[in-house]
């Protein structure tokens, strides 16, 4: 019901909410009389704020609550509108204009990262001309880098202390620290950032990334075992000199944020492969260090031993790459950046890695089993792999004859024994779930037309089964799997060929998608739908057979 409210009425402040009244107000509100009176004055002043009202009714409103709906805030800036509220409360530095107010800037700058949009495409969407936008996104970038990021993100917004306890997971903790209270254990990885070629020659040949075969900057990012960031570092040019190793080298070495005041003996450094020229410094520096064993020159696959303990450091390390995945869900970071971005990319990366700190929960949850996921894990470390031996000293990879194979219209038929596993089950043996997100793929793949599942039954040794498994990198290459099962109903035991096929620390993808499809997913009946790609996209490797074409119908000359 429509109230009108003179203009001289007093308000308590406690019931508004950016000069506007607030919800539980608004309720509250009772007419107390059914007419009024109004002189001429008091009609002009209120058909003008009626035309004002209409005529800014299309724009853009964060400064009124109600213009938009919590989905729209999250779609334009990335947080829900009470979230974009907190934020906005922290802004104490920034000044307030005719033109535009804190909140504006904010959202501009929020809905530029989110969306990645160019600034006159912004202007047009907050009617703001381009040179305003551009005045927006500076004093809210300037704001929040003095008001918000330093509570949020950097060596120094943190105590030591307060990160172990809250930002440590057991599993890390288990796996690389032995259960002490007092070692961080921290996650670091250099990501990319795109950029335009630059007319600097200088800069070009600084920026020209030889791995990626294109301009871009690297910022380092370090972040906790549950995904939380401690600080991003940089960003740094990509040329040779500036790989992963030699930038974690520069960081120590000048100091960075006083982080080697902050770090103490005995923490920990999760990294990967790309990290190995510098794990003797940092060795030498007190710190231990865990990254992925590299394969030997001339090796086709890890040992069993050397596998298992690359598994251990991949059951860390996949957080820091989901951290990254999560700041390119900005998708200004994901595009290619405009040149005269550079000065300034350091500090929006830093923004979002803050907002994401404060407003996002934690990419590794804590639950109850993890301890004792862990120290399974430590345990299966130590042993060998059973069917890996089995197979090599036996010639099972190279014997034709010993092998059976199974109709695949008739699998349930013939392996009626084979054991039924839950997701929990598949979850156990896999220790993680990245391996059961890959199996559908898998076998769709070899359940498709063109496709087909090469299983085979082995004569000599019971419950034992081989399956081809198509690489998903390269039509050339394919895997063998071994997998055996006991008349109980349990999985004794599994080998691949891949590169990490030997491990029994969880197990590799293609593992896990022969035992999702006969044990789960056949048993369910139920086959996930999804789109044939290939019908849209032509191949020029196949062309018609002559019989097939429309020669024959040519007119002679």
């Amino acid at each position: 019901m429509p109230f009108f409210i003179d203009g001289n009425t007093r308000c308590c402040k406690h019931h508004l909410s950016e000069q506007l009244f607030d919800d539980t107000s608004l309720q509250a509100l009772t007419a107390k009389y059914t007419t009024t009176y109004m002189n001429r004055s008091d009609i002009t002043s209120l058909l003008e704020n009626v035309r004002k009202t209409l005529a800014t009714s299309h724009i853009l409103n964060f400064d009124n609550p109600l213009s938009l709906s919590d989905g729209d805030y999250y779609n334009l800036t990335g947080l829900s509108k009470q979230q974009f509220n907190e934020l906005s409360s922290y802004i104490v530095s920034a000044r307030q204009t005719n033109v535009r107010s804190v909140r504006t800037c904010i959202a501009v700058l929020l809905t530029k990262l989110r969306t990645g949009l160019p600034n006159h495409i912004l202007g047009t969407i907050f009617s703001l001309a381009k040179s305003q936008v551009q005045r927006c996104i500076h004093s809210a970038r300037v704001s929040l880098m003095q008001d918000f990021v330093p509570h949020f993100i950097g060596f120094q917004h943190i105590s030591h202390e307060d990160f172990v306890r809250n930002h440590t997971t057991p599993i890390a903790k288990t796996l690389f620290a032995n259960d002490s209270e007092d070692a961080a254990i921290i996650v670091m990885d250099g990501t990319y950032i795109y950029l335009q070629k630059s007319a600097d020659y200088e800069f070009q040949r600084l920026s020209y990334s030889l791995h990626k075969n294109r301009p871009l900057v690297k910022p380092m990012v370090i972040v906790g075992t549950d995904g939380y960031i401690l600080s991003v570092l940089g960003p740094y040019f990509a040329n040779g000199k500036n790989n992963d190793a030699a930038i974690t080298k520069h960081m120590i070495s000048v100091n960075a944020e006083g982080m080697n005041e902050w770090l103490e003996t005995s923490d920990v450094c999760v990294v990967d492969r790309g990290f190995r020229d510098v794990v003797d410094f940092l060795r030498e520096q007190g710190y231990n260090v865990e990254m992925p064993v590299y394969l030997k020159k001339g090796s086709k696959q890890h040992p069993v031993e050397e596998a298992n303990a690359s598994r251990l450091v991949t059951k860390v390390r996949w957080v820091v790459e989901s951290v990254n995945a999560r700041v390119k869900q900005w998708r200004f970071f994901d595009k290619v950046v405009s040149n005269h971005f550079i000065p300034i990319i350091g500090d929006l990366l830093r923004i979002v890695c803050a907002v994401c700190n404060k407003f996002r929960p934690p990419l590794a949850g804590t639950h109850p089993e993890d301890k004792s996921i862990a120290e399974a894990m430590l345990e299966k470390c130590k042993k060998g792999n059973a069917i890996q031996k089995m197979v090599t000293e036996e010639g099972l990879l190279t014997k034709r004859t010993i092998y059976k194979l199974v109709d695949a219209s008739n699998v349930l038929d013939e392996l009626a024994d084979f054991p039924v596993l839950s997701m929990d089950k598949l979850r156990e043996i896999t220790m993680g779930v990245y391996q059961l997100k890959q199996a559908p793929n898998y076998v769709r793949e070899h359940e498709g037309e063109d496709g087909k599942f090469e299983l085979y039954v082995c004569k000599i040794k019971e419950n034992l089964l081989k399956i081809k498994i198509q690489s998903r990198h390269s039509n050339k290459l394919s895997h063998t799997v071994f997998i055996s099962y006991s008349d109980e109903g349990d999985i004794e035991g599994w080998y691949c060929t891949c590169k990490s096929g030997a491990r029994v620390v969880g197990c590799c993808a293609h593992v896990a998608s022969v035992l999702w499809y006969l044990g789960y997913q056949r048993l369910e009946q139920q086959s996930g739908s999804r789109r044939d790609f290939k019908t849209s996209v032509l191949d020029a490797s196949h062309i018609p057979s002559s019989d097939e074409s429309d020669c024959d119908s040519l007119p002679e000359e």
